[in-house]
């Protein structure tokens, strides 16, 4: 006796419902990492002629465009992205369901109920799959998510076309031009949908060859369409050969060994998402053991996928297929600034969720399964669903703010350099100084010679203060890396909060010349602080008697900020006093008048000038 057969509007109203529920907590999270630069920084967030030239249709135009219409009704708000992002999670789950119901229930022999039950397990475990935490809670994983939405709406608008009963008798090639024009879509999100012809014809050769299918000779012209449009594209583009060009040179072949070795990484968050990392710690060099072992899982695979799984159903072969196939973009010999990323399983998940989909099926759903075996299945689909639950809300806890995110990071890869400095600086932004010193110091027991991180420790005491250890951090970072203007600087501005004005002008006078035709620029108040650091050395030469080195202190003081009325008067002064110069010390005040001096300095002022005068 089987199980009452479920209806697929309630299932996907309740799907959505509880996708919508575990992301919820993520809805309020704040911009992480490149979200800034997408949005805050994005120099065209809110210029409508920008996406409106249709000679700025390039690169991730179309995710470009939906941050841009985000900015439009929420400005820096960050819940109206996230909020996007999991409406396009969705939408893409639902195009899931109906792309496994159609192929199921045309291209094997199972029926309508076998194509509902399996279209349900897969959009089960691929919408409720922490993996997808990272395209989704992520502002910025955005286009993957969006490149999947088109990728399998022009997929799923390739099925119909190549329906002998197309839905609602729509001619054959309306849909394959949909399919098309949405696949330019897919490419306009993000560049990994290249794999999409691919993928149309493995499904073709797979599924579409039964008396529900139009001919393969009816499609010839949609495929060749592919190569033509892309020529022609090329052959438009002024930059194309360029972009060619830096595309080969980038090519690294030994990068196949190395992303082949990382093979078992996918399979193993597909199978267990735990321990789930924005950043992972993978190294670049081979590891021939590993990559053996790696070469084995993938032969076993494919041999599996081609010899063993077609010959039973070809829905196996096709799952295993699609997630080498649309896996090889970012995981081949392209180099990257991360070897491997959760948000780039996003698409190839699909194949292994309709994989283990028809696997359970066929084990515990049949028709002729009996009602027991039937009740274990549903058992084991609700725990497998309440753990991913879990794990999607848990993951989505790390988001809450930047230093939660990397902080996660960090103790999942203690020994990864990059990560340490980064959850170190949102500590210290959010003036969480213990925090970013323990940081700082377990980067440190990694390399000892890392000047930035003395310096940023260094930050950490001055912020406290702790001047002493301040002092000392500062210098050792200068120890490491003398040409640095930054500890220069950092070094400097202590002094001068510390009243040491000698040191400190002695400190800055190093750090400006250090930040001439450096790649970094001195910070906004530099010289306004330089300034002030040579009148204080003024102030204490002049109560040490060295009035020689007081005047060359307020006279770069006055130079470095020619409005420092303080300076100024005590140049005016000094001059009058120690070289007897009424004309210049004269010249002094009356630039101090304009200043804007209160009316005691204004009295002070005049007085002084009115006796040189005298």
């Amino acid at each position: 006796m089987a199980l009452p057969r479920p209806k697929a509007a309630p299932f996907l109203l309740a799907l959505a419902g509880i996708i919508f529920m575990i992301y919820a907590n993520g809805l309020h999270t704040p911009f992480q990492s490149d979200d800034e630069r997408h949005v805050i920084l994005n120099p065209n967030i809110n210029n409508p002629a920008h996406y409106l030239d249709p000679t700025y249709i390039t690169y991730r135009y179309i995710n470009n465009l939906t941050f841009f219409l985000n900015y439009q009704w929420g400005q820096e708000n960050p819940y109206g992205y996230h909020l996007f992002n999991i409406l396009i999670h969705i939408c893409t789950v639902f195009l899931v369901f109906f792309i496994a119901r159609i192929t199921i229930k045309n291209a094997t022999e199972w029926g309508e109920p076998a194509a509902l039950q399996i279209a349900m397990l897969a959009t089960l475990l691929f919408g409720l799959h922490p993996i997808h935490t990272e395209t989704i809670t992520y502002i910025s994983g955005r286009p993957g998510g969006l490149a999947a939405l088109f990728f399998f709406l022009s997929l799923l608008m390739f099925i119909l076309g190549g329906l002998n009963k197309t839905p609602g008798k729509i001619p054959g090639f309306i849909y394959y031009s949909l399919s098309l024009l949405i696949f330019f879509l897919a490419m306009l999100s993000k560049e990994t949908a290249i794999t999409l012809p691919f993928i149309l014809l493995l499904y073709d050769f797979s599924f579409m060859n039964g008396d529900q299918w139009k001919t393969f000779r009816s499609r010839l012209g949609f495929y060749i369409l592919f190569p033509v449009l892309a020529l022609l594209a090329f052959l438009k583009s002024p930059y194309a050969f360029i972009a060619v060009g830096d595309l080969l040179k980038k090519i690294h072949l030994s990068l196949v060994l190395v992303q082949l070795d990382l093979l078992k990484h996918p399979f193993k968050l597909l199978f267990f998402p735990i321990n789930l990392t924005f950043e992972y710690d993978f190294k670049s060099q081979v590891m021939w053991g590993s990559l053996l072992v790696s070469l084995l899982i993938l032969t076993a695979c494919l041999y599996l996928a081609i010899k063993k799984f077609y010959l039973k159903t070809a829905i196996l072969s096709f799952s295993v297929l699609w997630f080498f196939i649309t896996l090889s973009p970012t995981n081949s010999f392209m180099p990257r600034t991360h070897l491997f990323s959760e948000r780039n399983l996003y698409i190839p998940s699909f194949g292994i969720c309709l994989f283990f989909a028809v696997i359970l099926y066929l084990i515990f759903f049949r028709e002729n399964e009996l009602r027991k075996k039937a009740l274990v299945g549903m058992s084991l689909i609700l725990a497998i669903g309440l753990s991913f639950a879990f794990l999607v809300v848990k993951r989505n806890q790390a988001y809450a703010s930047p230093s939660s995110l990397w902080a996660d990071n960090f103790e999942k890869t203690p020994h990864k350099l990059s990560v340490g400095k980064t959850l170190s600086i949102h500590y210290l932004m959010e003036k969480n100084y213990p925090g970013a010193l323990k940081t700082l110091n377990a980067l440190l027991k990694i390399n000892p010679g890392l000047y930035d991180v003395h310096q940023n420790m260094g930050l950490a005491y001055k912020s406290m203060g702790d001047s002493s250890n301040a002092e000392q951090k500062f210098k050792d970072a200068i120890r490491i890396n003398p040409n640095a203007p930054e500890a220069h600087y950092n070094l400097a501005s202590l002094y001068g909060n510390l009243d040491k004005g000698i040191e400190a002008s002695q400190e800055f006078e190093i750090a400006a010349k250090l930040f001439r035709g450096h790649i970094n620029y001195p910070p906004r108040n530099f010289y306004l602080d330089k300034a002030r650091a040579h009148n204080q050395a003024g102030i204490e030469f002049g109560q040490s008697k060295k009035f020689q080195e007081a005047l060359e202190q307020f006279d770069k003081s006055v130079k470095q900020n020619p409005k420092s009325l303080e300076a100024r008067f005590n140049l005016a002064k000094l001059l009058l006093e120690f070289k007897n110069d009424k004309l210049q010390a004269a010249i002094h005040l009356k630039e101090a008048l304009k200043l804007d001096p209160t009316p005691p300095q204004m009295l002070v002022l005049q007085n002084l000038l009115d006796e040189i005068i005298q």
